[in-house]
C-alpha cells in the first residue's frame, strides 16, 4: 500500500484547508434529465467542472497558504480588512451515500465499505448516537412517511464554495451554478439543470466584513499594555478553534518536541497506510466528511459559568471565564489550562506540547479536569498506561491511537450584541458552527467521538478515575428519560459535580455524511459510464 498522498490528487479542503473568510455550502439533489438512471447530464457537466480547473486541489491550497504565510493556521489568525486580501476562490465537491451510489453505482465491487456513510448522520446519530428526531432542525430530518418514502429526502452532494470576500464568493457561486445550467435563483431551476439546490448554509469566519467591535485584552507578553481581540479563529462562545489538529505524514511538517506523534495518512485518506477499510481502489486519496449545524447560545454559556463559579472557592473570579476555560481545558486565547492554571493572562497560547496525565496531585485532577472538551476529543497520553504503572507518552504511544479527525469548520451568524441576554431565546439571532470534519472511517472517527467518548460520563481514558462526567460541549441531551450531564471538577482539593441540565448552551440541530473523492476518482468513476 502507498503511503504517500498527492496534494495534487485531494480536494482542498480536506489538506492543508481552504483559504477563506466566506465560505458556502450548497447541499444538492441530481436530476435525471434521461430518465434512466444514468445521470449522463449531470456526469457531463461535472466532467467539465473538473476539466476547467475550478474543483480547488490541495496543491493549490497549500501554493497560496505559503505564498501569503498561512501554513501555521496560528500565524493566519489577524483581522484583515476585506481590500487587503489576496483573491483566493475555491470550489470542492462532495457526496452523500445516496449520491455516490448514483454516480458510481451499486456494484458491490465498487461500493464504498463505511455503512454509515451509506445510512447518513439521520440515522446513525439517532438510532445509535444521542439525537433526538424533534430536535433537530426540519431540513436534516425525513418526512413524517419515512422510511416509506426511503431516502428521496436526503441530498445527494454539497457543493463547498470559499472567498476571502463575500462579493467573489457570490460570483463564484453563480459561476458554479452555470456549470450545472442551475439558474441563479435556484428556486426557478432551469429545465436543462442537471441539479437542483435543495438548501444553502452560508458561513464566515467572525469579522468576516472588518466591522466587529472588539474587546480591549491583555497583551500576553506584556499584560500591563492593551490590544484588541483578534476574532478571526474564535468561535463564539469566545474560544479559540482548530488548535491542535493531528499532523498527517508525508504531508505537514515533523511535530515539535512533546508534541503527539504524526498519524499515518490512511488515518485520514482511504487505501494510504494505516487504512484498514478495505476501500476499493478508486476510492484512493479519498475523504470521509462529518458536516454538523451546531448552535452556540452564548448568553446561556456565560449565565452558566458565572454562577456556577461564584458558589466555588477557586473559580470565583466575577466573570467564569476561568471556570469556561477548565470546561474547555484551554483559556480564550488557546493557552492549555495544564501549563497556565491560574492566570488568565495565559502565556502559552496554541500550545500543544503537552500531556494530562502529567498533572495530577494525590491522583487528583486539579488543573485539567478529566471531562474538559480538549481531554474528552482528544486525551493523549491518558489512553496509555504502561506495564510497570509508570506516565507514558502519547508522543511515544500515539501509533494505536486512531480516533482523530481534521477538524474545517467555520462559524455562522452575527456577533454578539450588547443586551441579548435580555432577550427571549427565541428572539435573538442564530449563530454557531458549521462543524465539519474529515476521517477515514465515520465509525473510528466522528461517531466514535461524539457517541462513545463525548456522551460517556464514565469514560476517563484511564482506570480508576469513576464519573469524570460528560463534554460540556459536544454531549447532548433532548429528552427527560436521557440522564442530565454532569461535569466533575476540583474546587480546590475539593472534588465537586457541576449539573448541566439540557446543556441549554449547545443546540445540535442535525446534518449529513459525506464522501469528498480525490481529483482521479471525479475524472474516472464519477464521470464515466461503469460497464
Amino acid at each position: 500500500m502507498v503511503s504517500k498522498v498527492d496534494p495534487a490528487n485531494i480536494q482542498g479542503s480536506i489538506w492543508p484547508r481552504l483559504p477563506r473568510y466566506y465560505e458556502t455550502f450548497l447541499f444538492f439533489k441530481i436530476k435525471d434529465l434521461e430518465e434512466d438512471g444514468s445521470y449522463a447530464t449531470f456526469k457531463e457537466h461535472l466532467r467539465k467542472l473538473v476539466e476547467s480547473g475550478k474543483i480547488t486541489t490541495g496543491s493549490k491550497c497549500k501554493e497560496y497558504l505559503e505564498k501569503h504565510d498561512g501554513v501555521n493556521e496560528a500565524r493566519e489568525r489577524v483581522d484583515t480588512r476585506p481590500e487587503d486580501r489576496h483573491t483566493f476562490n475555491a470550489i470542492n465537491i462532495t457526496f452523500s451515500g445516496k449520491g455516490t451510489t448514483k454516480l458510481v453505482g451499486p456494484y458491490d465491487e465498487l461500493k464504498l465499505r463505511d455503512l454509515l456513510h451509506e445510512r447518513g448522520m439521520y440515522q446513525d446519530m439517532v438510532f445509535e448516537g444521542p439525537d433526538e428526531t424533534e430536535s433537530l432542525a426540519p431540513e436534516y430530518r425525513p418526512p413524517q412517511d419515512w422510511p416509506k418514502n426511503n431516502d428521496n429526502w436526503r441530498c445527494d452532494g454539497m457543493f463547498i464554495v470559499a472567498a476571502q470576500r463575500e462579493d467573489e464568493l457570490e460570483a463564484t457561486v453563480k459561476d458554479l451554478k452555470s456549470y450545472f445550467r442551475i439558474a441563479d435563483d435556484h428556486t426557478v431551476d432551469a429545465k436543462e439543470a442537471s441539479a437542483k439546490i435543495t438548501l444553502t448554509k452560508k458561513g464566515h469566519v467572525r469579522n468576516a466584513d472588518g466591522k466587529a467591535r472588539r474587546r480591549e485584552i491583555p497583551d500576553e507578553k506584556d499584560p500591563s499594555k492593551k490590544r484588541l481581540e483578534n476574532l478571526r479563529g474564535k468561535e463564539h462562545l469566545g474560544f479559540e478553534d482548530h488548535i491542535s489538529q493531528p499532523p498527517i505524514e508525508g504531508l505537514d511538517p515533523p511535530p515539535k518536541e512533546g508534541e503527539p506523534q504524526a498519524i499515518p495518512p490512511g488515518v485520514i485518506f482511504l487505501n494510504r497506510r494505516g487504512d484498514n477499510t478495505k476501500s476499493p481502489e478508486w476510492a484512493t486519496d479519498g475523504s470521509y466528511l462529518a458536516f454538523r449545524e451546531i448552535e452556540e447560545k452564548v448568553p446561556e454559556f456565560n449565565e452558566f459559568v458565572k454562577t456556577q463559579s461564584e458558589q466555588m472557592h477557586t473559580f470565583n473570579d466575577g466573570t467564569g471565564e476561568k471556570l469556561a476555560a477548565y470546561m474547555i481545558g484551554r483559556w480564550k486565547n488557546g493557552s492549555p489550562v495544564v501549563l497556565d492554571s491560574e492566570n488568565s493572562v495565559a502565556q502559552h497560547p496554541f500550545a500543544n506540547n503537552f500531556e494530562f496525565k502529567q498533572h495530577y496531585s494525590s491522583q487528583k485532577e486539579i488543573k485539567c479536569p478529566i471531562a474538559a472538551h480538549i481531554r474528552k476529543m482528544r486525551p493523549r497520553a491518558d489512553l496509555y498506561i504502561s506495564k510497570d504503572g509508570g506516565d507514558v507518552s502519547a508522543q511515544t504511544n500515539y501509533w494505536n491511537n486512531t480516533n482523530v479527525i481534521l477538524r474545517r469548520s467555520v462559524t455562522f451568524g452575527p456577533e454578539l450584541q450588547p443586551g441579548e441576554e435580555k432577550m427571549k431565546p427565541s428572539e435573538r439571532p442564530k449563530r454557531g458552527i458549521y462543524f465539519m470534519c474529515y476521517q477515514g472511517d465515520f465509525r473510528n472517527g466522528f461517531n466514535f467521538l461524539t457517541s462513545r467518548w463525548a456522551s460517556n460520563k464514565v469514560f476517563s481514558g484511564k482506570k480508576g478515575m469513576e464519573d469524570p462526567g460528560q463534554d460540556p460541549i459536544v454531549s447532548q441531551r433532548n429528552r427527560p428519560d436521557h440522564p442530565e450531564p454532569t461535569f466533575s471538577i476540583y474546587d480546590g482539593n475539593q472534588p465537586k459535580e457541576l449539573k448541566m441540565g439540557y446543556l441549554p448552551w449547545v443546540d445540535q440541530r442535525g446534518g449529513e455524511y459525506f464522501f469528498t473523492p480525490s481529483m482521479e476518482a471525479l475524472r474516472g468513476v464519477f464521470v464515466n459510464e461503469v460497464e
